[in-house]
């Protein structure tokens, strides 16, 4: 073990360890010789021990040098071809001067490529003795990678605060069978550890050994009691200060708020943060589907996966949607050829092929009138902005193979075409849930989903349930993702849902019924959302607030009760003069942003107050629930 007064840093912050004792360095070839996978699963958490990282990880993170010199030569390349194709254009030829000066001063010629021999011969060395310094140590506590020969530097993995270890492979380390481990590690969007390269076996055996060691510490860490939704969030609120029960159309409640009020009572108790799914806490009302999935089938032997498919299918009546689970509990495979064509659908790619297209029209008639002098630069002009446009199309390449399975951990995830990764969704952190539907997707009735977690990550391309599916996809994601929306008597969870994605146009027997439940925008809120005041509109469930929003691009918002951090009401100079107001719906920091928009003053104000109420008595039931089996065992 290291000293205790060794410079550590919680979550994964730099420190410099020149003061650090001196750690002995095993390389993998010292071991006994046993079977490998024995080995390996044995040896590659072993405490006390800095594990050498892969002999190519310095080569591979020294690439960026190779892409300044590739970027440099294609430079020079556009720059002579579009010389070239001018002089071609007025009849000058090409001029190949530079060529001869070279075959007349083959010493410069020489100088050049001993110049570039030698560039490849000292990478080459600060790559062996980089990698004599990388490596890895693993003790009961966290996770230790050094690396830095000029400026060292040491990063920290506290297993109490890992959210999820993700297996990543890039294209080129993919090539030669390596993989990436990255941390997610509580603490700020600068706090996670990535593990650089192991063999892809190996990375295998550390995830799950460091998952199952992540649960340990977890359950020892519960006799603090079980944490809330909320916990481990810094300034998150604990919403709600007036009592209320569940609202319909016509009940809200007659106190307001003041102008402008921001419901924060102050911050939720602090607790460990969760990893996959804990098992070791109860089902609770509040739980979504797939974690009280998740908690079944850490319960049942293995082999039992029709009594899994009968319980996932029984949980998701409301939705009216079923699923057979296939090998390794695959239940949701997006094929290549659907992203591919989910890309080119997207709006911003209609209007990119459009203004390229205009572009090219514009060169045609350019070079018929004779003008090259101009047509020439402004073809290679245009390629940057091409490159671009190809790189975000590989963007969404990176979500195809995209395939969702159950397993004891939570919901697994993998994806990628060129580069691939992995991860677990730990969906007892989950905050919100929204469906996206882009204008042209409307051709194919596909949707995406989206989710909010409590970790650092605001990125919609990390906090995906699904890029690309039809209507039950969606439906069975944001199943899985939301726990029971205990809809009243009269109308379906499927009805009143997809009266929340196709507002009036939804075919649903019941979406007369279900459309009567959501509070639309009043007329007056027309003069600032011409567009949108129509579709916008909000519905309440016991269990869960709908929003209903977008007009060109479809979207609709989940927020459980018990997972809302605060609320506030807003109201500018324009919304005061129409009489309107709107009321922010805080979650945690990712893609999705509630908002109940432009509601009449008083409504707003109603709902505010009647919502913080019913939130506060979801949370406190929720956290009940959690703590009843603990007073029950003292």
């Amino acid at each position: 073990m290291p000293s205790d007064d060794r410079p550590q840093a919680d979550g994964g912050t730099e420190l410099t360890p020149e003061t650090a004792p001196a750690e002995t360095t095993a390389p993998d070839t010292a071991q006994p010789k046993t079977a490998p996978a024995e080995s390996e699963a044995r040896d590659v958490a072993a405490p006390e021990v800095w594990h050498r990282v892969h002999p190519l990880t310095p080569i591979l993170e020294s690439l960026g040098v190779l892409v300044v010199f590739a970027i440099a030569a294609a430079y020079s390349a556009q720059n002579f071809i579009q010389g070239a194709l001018e002089g071609l254009a007025t009849g000058e030829g090409v001029d190949l001067s530079f060529a001869g000066w070279l075959r007349s001063h083959p010493l410069v010629l020489l100088i050049g490529l001993g110049a570039i021999v030698l560039v490849l011969l000292i990478t080459g060395l600060y790559s062996w003795l980089a990698w004599k310094v990388m490596g890895y140590r693993v003790d009961e506590d966290a996770l230790y990678a050094r690396s830095g020969l000029m400026f060292k530097k040491q990063r920290k993995a506290r297993l109490d605060r890992v959210q999820s270890i993700d297996l990543k492979q890039k294209l080129l380390p993919r090539l030669f069978g390596l993989a990436e481990l990255v941390f997610d590690v509580a603490g700020g969007s600068d706090s996670n550890v990535s593990l650089k390269y192991l063999k892809r076996r190996k990375a295998e055996i550390l995830r799950d050994e460091l998952l199952g060691a992540v649960r340990a510490v977890k359950r020892s860490g519960d006799s603090r009691g079980p944490a809330g939704p909320g916990a481990a969030l810094p300034g998150a609120a604990s919403p709600g200060t007036t009592a209320t029960g569940a609202a319909t159309p016509g009940t809200i409640a007659a106190d307001a708020a003041p102008t402008g009020a921001v419901h924060d009572p102050g911050p939720i108790a602090d607790g460990p943060v969760d990893a996959p799914v804990d098992t070791s806490v109860p089902e609770r009302r509040g739980d979504s589907i797939g974690v009280r999935l998740t908690k079944r089938l850490g319960a049942l032997a293995g082999g039992a996966l029709e009594e899994v498919e009968d319980s996932l299918n029984s949980m998701l009546a409301p939705y009216q949607v079923s699923t057979e689970l296939g090998k390794e509990g695959e239940i949701i495979r997006v094929p290549v050829h659907r992203m591919i064509a989910a890309s080119l659908l997207k709006t911003e790619t209609l209007v990119t092929v459009l203004v390229f297209l205009g572009l090219f029209v514009a060169v045609g008639v350019l070079f018929v009138l004779g003008l090259t002098e101009v047509a020439v630069p402004l073809l290679f002009g245009a390629l940057p902005g091409l490159f671009a446009a190809g790189a975000v199309v590989k963007k969404d390449l990176g979500n195809a193979n995209f395939v969702v399975r159950m397993t004891e951990s939570g919901l697994a995830v993998s994806h990628g075409l060129f580069s691939t990764s992995r991860k677990v969704i730990p969906l007892d952190r989950v905050q919100a849930v929204s469906l996206h539907q882009p204008f042209l997707w409307r051709l194919t009735g596909w949707w995406k989903a989206e989710y909010n977690i409590a970790s650092g990550s605001d990125s919609a391309d990390t906090n995906l349930l699904l890029p690309v599916g039809d209507i039950d996809q969606a439906l069975l994601m944001i199943g899985l993702a939301l726990p029971d929306p205990q809809v009243e008597d009269g109308v379906s969870a499927r009805s009143l849902i997809l009266s929340a994605m196709y507002d009036r146009k939804s075919t649903d027997p019941d979406a007369a019924a279900a459309e009567a439940r959501f509070f639309r925008q009043p007329p007056s809120s027309r003069f600032i959302d011409p567009l949108v005041w129509k579709r916008r509109a909000y519905t309440l469930t016991s269990a869960l607030l709908i929003l209903r929003l977008g007009a060109v691009e479809r979207r609709v918002d989940f927020v459980p009760h018990e997972r809302v951090q605060s609320m506030q009401y807003r109201q500018g100079p324009l919304m005061r003069a129409l009489g309107l107001g709107s009321v922010a719906v805080h979650s945690t920091t990712g893609p999705i942003k509630p908002r109940v928009t432009h509601q009449s003053q008083e409504h707003a104000l109603r709902f505010f107050r009647d919502h913080a109420e019913r939130t506060r008595l979801a949370r406190q039931r929720f956290d009940a629930e959690a703590r009843e089996p603990t007073e029950n065992q003292q």
